[in-house]
Formats: structure tokens, C-alpha cells, sequence
């Protein structure tokens, strides 16, 4: 085999092996819209967030949209979360029935309140 071949599958085989490594995932820092998500929760949800952070592969916005739809789907079975508003504490679901419905919460504990 002509040393062009063997250097040219040698590159091949090693960019092969260098995509199939599990990469290292990087904790993204908090954007500033996160900060001020972090600033305006209580004490204890600032803590659980905090915690799951630990673990890499969310953000805090996924973290505080998974707690916010346990905590609906707690009162509103099956419903999924369509759009959001953490501002004014609102968020659209889905029911299981496929109606749209506005779900206040409030976004300091994360609580439902409707």
C-alpha cells in the first residue's frame, strides 16, 4: 500500500475515533436572563435549582420549566407546556383533551395558583 494511502486511513481512522469519544460537556454559564430567573426565586427553589445545576446537561431556564410543569402536571394531568411568561407568572398548557388553557403561577416558589 503507497504511503499516501496508509497516512491518508491513518487521518481517517483517527478522526473517526477522536467523533466517536464521548465529549466532555461544559456547565454553560448562567445568561443574564437566568441570573435574574435565579435573583427572583425563594430560598428553596434557589436551592434545588442550584443542586441540579451540579448536574451537567440543563440550564436553569430547563430546570425551572421542568420544575414549573411537575408542579402543573401535579393539578392538570397529562397537560404539556406550550408557552411560558415567568414575568407575569403565566403558562399556556395543553390538556390532554388538546384545549389550550392559562395556568397562573407564582414565580418566586413556583407554585400553582390556578
Amino acid at each position: 500500500m503507497p504511503l499516501r494511502r496508509k497516512s491518508y486511513l491513518a487521518t481517517v481512522a483517527m478522526g473517526a475515533a477522536l467523533l466517536g469519544a464521548p465529549a466532555a460537556y461544559a456547565q454553560p454559564a448562567a445568561t443574564t436572563l437566568e441570573q435574574a430567573e435565579m435573583a427572583g426565586l425563594s430560598p428553596q427553589v434557589r436551592a434545588e435549582v442550584e443542586t441540579r445545576m451540579k448536574q451537567p446537561g440543563q440550564t436553569v431556564s430547563e430546570i425551572l420549566t421542568t420544575i414549573l410543569l411537575n408542579n402543573i402536571k401535579l393539578k392538570h394531568l397529562g397537560s404539556q407546556i406550550v408557552a411560558m411568561d415567568f414575568n407575569r407568572g403565566i403558562a399556556v398548557v395543553r390538556t390532554t383533551r388538546g384545549s389550550l388553557r392559562a395556568v397562573n403561577f407564582n414565580p418566586t416558589t413556583l407554585e400553582i395558583r390556578s
